[in-house]
């Protein structure tokens, strides 16, 4: 019997393990005010604090581009669940006529986390305009990280898009199989 399992488990909990590391760090109060001396002396404390209120602003926004995903996602898949209760074709059938649906939503959702990471660039670089000398190079670094997470960003959102086509197309495969098994029986 083929898997259920749709959820990325181990890029959770990779994702788990960054996020636990990078607050392990910034919970230490000896990191913080090393952290702090070190904005401070580059002039760049108040940017940074600028910038990281827009990364939290971008986050927001990517975390809701994906739940409305996802619930459009899990919209689908019911629709889909209940046309296969009318037979394996009717499935099939639904599975083409929602596939367009879903590739929209994560299309969506992707174009959101886009915008949201040219947001936080954008961000980075206004604030890096406002810095003196000592902060271009720093500036410069924030803004590529910046784009190479917007750049990751989209990759991803594509990926994701390529997937649940996949999924959607296997589905399709699969409800056709089971009809002609049926049909065979």
């Amino acid at each position: 019997m083929k898997s259920d399992r749709h959820f990325p488990v181990k890029r959770l909990l990779v994702l788990g393990a960054l996020v636990g590391a990078g607050a392990y760090y910034f919970s230490r109060e000896q990191n913080r005010r090393a952290l702090d001396s070190k904005l401070a002396e580059l002039g760049l404390k108040d940017a940074a604090q600028d910038v990281g209120q827009s990364v939290t602003k971008g986050w927001e926004k990517t975390k809701d581009a994906a739940k409305d995903a996802g619930a459009v996602i899990a919209d689908k898949a019911g629709e889909v669940k209940d046309a296969a209760a009318g037979g394996a074709q009717a499935a099939a059938d639904k599975v083409k006529e929602v596939a367009g649906d879903v590739k929209g939503a994560v299309a969506d959702a992707s174009g959101k986390a886009a915008d949201a990471a040219k947001d936080t660039a954008a961000t980075a670089s206004d604030k890096a305009a406002d810095v003196a000398d000592k902060s271009r190079d720093a500036a410069a670094d924030a803004k590529n990280a910046a784009a190479d997470k917007a750049a990751e960003v989209k990759a991803d959102a594509q990926a994701k898009v390529a997937d649940v086509k996949a999924d959607a197309t296997k589905a399709a495969n699969d409800v056709k199989g089971a009809a002609r098994d049926a049909k065979k029986s």
